[in-house]
């Protein structure tokens, strides 16, 4: 462990112990650099906490791994070509604006979250390097992704929590993008959104707009690659998809929009989605709900908290294992068939009858805790040959019912 002590009149402090130094309330222009030879060779981490400084340039820590600054009132930040930083993150500062001079090929990873930043930083194009950038919780409100199409290793891109209401990408050439994979962009402000923007990101597998404030999804979606869509907590009422193409999607969540009826032609577009997470939505009784049950992959299927009065579900995929029906205002559960470890949770209906026989033999649990009639059970707790029993003591539900 390394600690160097300040003269009296000094207010930095210095500590270094398991490759990690951490230097607080430093004013390189009045304290100068010295402190710096005293980093161990070993060192792998620096961090710089309350830095006094309004411009601070990377120069001087150019044999550091990685260099962490937060709690800062610095205002721009430099890195220079030279600089043999992997990685940097800077954390609650009054960054405004920072500056990655030409010819960088170290940075490896680049986390700024809360900042000043207005904008995505221009002279972002010149770390050939990256791989994962995370810019979030600042205020910037157009994002230009062309700033990132030729970083040809980046695979994951956060801007998530920033105040983004406009995307903007330039035509899209080929090669770009090549290794993006994963994209966030939840907890924006979006209000409308092409999807056909993304058709060109061949290796994207995960695309999440999460709470934001779209009203209007443009462009058909097209993509061999993408595994995950994450489009919940945005308030959308209708949502058509038959020209969209989804071969490899394995996860859709729509959660907590105003959904009234299924997306249009989902089977037909997303044919092996695995799980399907349709929560609080006002879903209702129609025609489409038979295509749900015609995806042959489907494991998991999330219907709670919507405006369903039945669940007459004659046709369900054999692959499906896990059935949630919770929180609707369902009085009929009719499952005659499933595939054997069938788990269905229908708590909170108005089931008031029900029929041990209307329900697969397969289904291996069922819970139906604060209907008019509850015959919840659980075979692998059941000795062979018993049966369910039924109850309609429905005490405490409205307790529960709150807690929900």
């Amino acid at each position: 462990m390394l600690l160097l002590v300040p003269a009296p009149s000094a207010a930095f402090q210095f500590l270094c112990a398991n490759m990690l130094c951490t230097i607080k309330k430093w004013a390189p222009s009045e304290e100068g650099t010295f402190l710096l030879a005293h980093i161990p060779n070993d060192t792998l981490i620096l961090k710089l906490s309350h830095l006094k400084a309004n411009t601070f340039n990377l120069a001087i820590l150019d044999k550091i791994m990685a260099i962490e600054i937060e709690r800062s009132s610095v205002k721009k930040v430099v890195m220079p070509s030279s600089t043999a930083t992997v990685r940097l993150k800077l954390a609650r500062t009054y960054l405004s604006d920072i500056a990655f001079v030409a010819g960088n090929g170290w940075l490896n990873f680049l986390t700024i979250t809360e900042s000043r930043l207005k904008t995505i930083p221009s002279t972002i194009v010149h770390l050939v390097a990256l791989e994962t950038v995370a810019i979030t919780k600042s205020p910037i409100e157009t994002v230009n992704l062309g700033l990132f199409s030729k970083l040809t290793r980046l695979y994951e891109l956060n801007l998530c929590s920033n105040k983004t209401q406009f995307l903007h990408l330039p035509a899209a050439s080929v090669g770009d993008f090549a290794s993006l994979r994963l994209f966030f962009l939840s907890d924006n402000l979006l209000t409308t959104i092409n999807l056909g923007t993304f058709n060109g990101m061949q290796a994207l597998q995960t695309l999440d707009f999460q709470n934001n404030r779209i009203r209007r999804i443009q462009g058909a979606l097209l993509s061999n690659s993408l595994q995950m869509l994450e489009l919940s907590g945005i308030r959308l009422e209708t949502l058509y998809c038959c020209e969209w193409h989804l071969p490899n999607l394995t996860r859709l969540a729509w959660s907590r929009n105003v959904l009234l009826m299924l997306p249009t032609c989902l089977s037909l577009t997303m044919p092996n989605v695995l799980y399907l997470i349709l929560d609080r939505n006002a879903l209702i009784e129609s025609d489409t709900w038979y295509n749900i049950f015609t995806l042959k992959r489907l494991q998991q299927l999330d219907i709670s908290h919507n405006r369903l009065t039945k669940a007459v579900l004659d046709n369900i995929s054999n692959s499906l294992l896990f059935l949630d029906l919770q929180h609707n205002n369902i009085t009929v559960l009719h499952v005659p068939a499933g595939r054997m470890g069938l788990r269905i949770t229908a708590s909170y209906n108005a089931i008031d009858t029900f029929d041990i026989k209307s329900l697969s033999p397969n289904v291996t649990t069922l819970e139906m805790f604060c209907n008019p009639i509850d015959c919840s059970f659980n075979r692998a707790r059941m000795q062979i040959g018993q049966e369910p029993v039924c109850y309609t003591d429905r005490r405490n539900c409205n307790s529960l019912q709150k807690n929900n």
